[in-house]
């Protein structure tokens, strides 16, 4: 039986998805301001069941797009209708846990249910690939329903709910995941890399605003040459050799293993290194703005964790991936961590300056051990 909005060979990312995911990346940027006003261990539990939320959107239209025909015309109007809900998702990430987060869950689940819907649709035909969509769809239905009543909870009792939602979506990933799902390696990898490369982009932007009525002098000119330097660093990590060592990992795989490649490798390891830009970025945004001033204890924290979830985000993957991890890569994460207190009593430049050269000796030697 043919099915017309579905893809019969692999694309590669499309312009309309890469509007999508602007609008996530907004999403993102929306967190990591609601982080930086309130950076408390409460305050980052909530920021990152929110982020979860936003996180989960993304990645099920990701699996629904990616065996889709993307240049279909209706393919593309359900995209920019998830892509204008999306919107309003990001824009009322700040009032999550306020009088009008019932705008954030309800933006959220029509974004949810839009994927949903296309994967059904784009799967017609296929017996095997429906039943995983199915098992899928229960679970993903109950999450829902759970962020829907959060919604009528008082502020103090939706983290509670949203924890439960996400138990719930996690779930339905363990169960769905060892059925038939029709993925090509190339286009999941490679809208993976966008966003991390989008989110990376948008810590810049961030370091930007924050020194754009600053006077240009030396001081500030070596925060901003540091807090690049760190981001090309963690790029390099990432995209050096990285990403295209899980593309090729799951390129042998069948339909029923690329199924939990797919989840472990990106859906679930993907979160802690996007979690790790958005520690970053409210960082450095803060250490430019502040250059020769020495970091508070969070900013600092946020700096170390931020570049140590995405080295040791991306060594988890790779891990799951079979694929070797350098021990120079661990033991930077356990300098990064370790170093927290210390970068406290220097200035933010010099912070900066810490965490690019450890995370820059990452890149270097692993790209020496890729050479020989």
């Amino acid at each position: 039986m043919s099915n017309t909005v579905r893809a019969d060979q692999a694309q590669g990312a499309t312009f309309v998805e890469l509007f999508f995911d602007l609008v996530f990346v907004f999403a993102v940027t929306q967190i990591a301001a609601t982080l930086r006003d309130d950076m408390t261990i409460s305050g980052l539990l909530r920021g990152l069941l929110v982020f979860w939320l936003v996180w989960w959107a993304w990645t099920q239209f990701t699996w629904t797009l990616n065996a889709a025909d993307t240049e279909h015309p209706g393919i593309r109007l359900s995209t920019l209708c998830a892509t204008a809900v999306a919107f309003l998702m990001a824009l009322t990430v700040p009032d999550v846990y306020g009088p009008a987060g019932w705008w954030f869950s309800l933006s959220y689940i029509a974004v949810r249910l839009i994927g949903m819907g296309g994967q059904w649709w784009v799967s017609s035909g296929d017996v095997e690939w429906r039943s995983a969509i199915r098992t899928w769809s229960v679970f993903s239905l109950a999450g829902l329903a759970v962020v829907a009543v959060a919604a009528a909870l008082p502020a103090s009792q939706r983290p509670a709910a949203f924890a439960v939602a996400i138990a719930l979506d996690v779930l339905s990933a363990q169960r769905a995941g060892s059925g038939e799902w029709r993925l090509f390696a190339g286009h999941f990898a490679e809208r993976h890399g966008l966003f991390v490369i989008i989110a990376l982009g948008e810590s810049l932007i961030a370091a930007g605003v924050a020194a754009r009525d600053l006077p240009r002098d030396e001081t500030l000119a070596a925060a901003v040459i540091l807090a690049v330097a760190a981001t090309c660093a963690l790029w390099w990590t990432y995209f050096g050799w990285a990403k295209d060592a899980l593309e090729e990992a799951m390129h042998p795989l069948g339909s029923r293993q690329r199924g939990w490649f797919a989840r472990d490798v990106y859906s679930l390891a993907h979160f802690p290194i996007i979690c790790g830009v958005i520690g970053f970025a409210v960082a450095i945004e803060e250490a430019v703005h502040h250059p020769a001033e020495h970091l508070h204890a969070a900013t600092a924290a946020a700096l170390t964790v931020g570049a140590a979830l995405f080295l040791g985000g991306v060594g988890g993957a790779l891990m799951r991936a079979h694929r070797h991890v350098t021990l120079v890569r661990a033991a930077a994460v356990v300098v990064l961590l370790v170093s927290t207190p210390f970068l406290t009593s220097v200035s933010a430049t010099a912070a900066l300056g810490a965490v690019a050269i450890t995370v820059g000796a990452v890149a270097v030697f692993e790209r020496r051990r890729l050479a020989s």
